[in-house]
């Protein structure tokens, strides 16, 4: 069962706040974005990847992305 949620990502832009626009789009977080895709391709990854991928063979890098993510002043 899945639960449905909303919240108001770091970007607080009018677009949907999704996984894919966390991690692929938001422009807020293009710093943290370029340093995951750097570490991944470092590991000789390929960036874009999926969120698949991600999990399954990066996790250590995607956690650190995701704790770089401050969500304090999200709602």
């Amino acid at each position: 069962m899945y639960t449905k949620f909303q919240f108001m990502g770091p970007c607080k832009e009018e677009e949907e706040q999704t996984t894919d626009h966390l991690i692929f789009q938001c422009q807020k977080l293009s710093n943290q974005r370029n340093e995951t895709a750097k570490q991944i391709k470092n590991t000789g990854g390929n960036w874009p990847t999926t969120k698949e991928t991600l999990v399954n063979n990066y996790l250590k890098i995607f956690v650190q992305f995701v704790k770089s993510i401050d969500f304090s002043d999200s709602q």
